[in-house]
């Protein structure tokens, strides 16, 4: 289905769910800003509510990888409660603290979930602070009381538990911002760092399905494609390896912020293939074919996905 059931949404937290209780939570807002003030979990739920579907990527989520999903989330906007503390000139970047803290993989002394997203960013999707997904009031491991959603954003910005806002006037440099979810790339003149913040253009193959109403050798392919805040214009899909390519069908969009499933109906003789997809973006980018080997971490793994099926004699 277009939506992800809540209790299949993918899950990825570093540290423990942390134990809220709605009549002690405050989310405070502050930094270099004008105002800053707080808000209980009842002047949030007093708010006037948004709601939308959006998806949200692992930027560590492997090619053909389970950490994709879609939900519907409600809550209120984000940028009106930033507005409202009126962020001083020259502040950059909003970092955003969950409540959840303790020890990392292989890190010796507790530390607090927390990433930064640009001001500027901030300013133009329609973040939401999430109090509801898929319907219903959003579950412990998901965020509870509170959580970030930033549409078009890989799932490290997606802060749970939020306890604060804090708007900052130079790049935030925490442990989930230096250490964890952090690009490098090989370059003649060394090692660059590179921002991991906004989704890339992907695809990804769902199932190959026969489809015996349709005689001997019909198949369906079916998938889905997204790309953070742009929508997808063409999916296309190669049964040879890349080589030649059709045109799949893609659903209506929902909006730019979440994904679109595909299909390819296609009559194929006995023999092995090896199905690829390839989305492109309004913006023209294209999914790459292969990984580019100058990229030295893990993250953002975009390259097109791959499956091999057999049509049998």
């Amino acid at each position: 289905s277009f939506l992800t059931p809540t209790d299949q949404f993918f899950l990825r937290s570093h540290l423990e769910i942390p134990t809220i209780r709605p009549d002690q939570y405050r989310l405070q807002i502050g930094g270099s800003v004008e105002r800053p003030y707080s808000l209980g979990l009842g002047e949030l739920e007093r708010m006037s509510k948004t709601s939308f579907p959006a998806t949200f990527e692992c930027s560590g989520s492997a090619v053909g990888g389970g950490m994709i999903s879609t939900a519907e989330w409600s809550g209120g906007e984000l940028w009106n409660l930033l507005e409202r503390a009126r962020p001083k000139p020259g502040a950059v970047e909003v970092v955003m603290e969950g409540y959840d803290a303790g020890l990392d993989e292989l890190v010796p002394v507790p530390v607090q979930y927390a990433r930064s997203s640009p001001l500027s960013t901030l300013k133009t999707i329609p973040g939401l602070l999430v109090l509801a997904m898929n319907g219903e009031a959003l579950r412990p491991e998901h965020g509870y009381p509170v959580r970030a959603l930033l549409p078009g954003l890989y799932g490290a910005q997606n802060v749970k538990w939020l306890a604060r806002m804090t708007v900052v006037n130079r790049p935030y440099q925490g442990f989930y911002q230096t250490q964890r979810y952090v690009g490098l790339r090989q370059t003649p003149q060394g090692v660059r760092m590179e921002e991991i913040l906004r989704q890339r253009v992907k695809s990804q193959i769902a199932r190959v399905s026969p489809r015996p109403e349709a005689g001997k050798g019909a198949y369906r392919v079916t998938g889905a494609a997204w790309s953070g805040g742009r929508s997808i214009v063409k999916l296309e899909v190669s049964l040879d390896g890349g080589r030649q390519w059709r045109k799949a069908e893609l659903s209506p969009a929902k909006n730019e912020y979440s994904w679109v499933l595909w299909s390819l109906d296609f009559t194929a003789a006995p023999g092995n293939y090896e199905v690829v997809a390839r989305a492109t973006d309004s913006a023209g980018q294209v999914q790459p074919l292969e990984r580019d080997p100058s990229i030295l971490t893990g993250y953002v793994n975009n390259w097109c996905d791959r499956k091999s099926f057999t049509v049998p004699a």
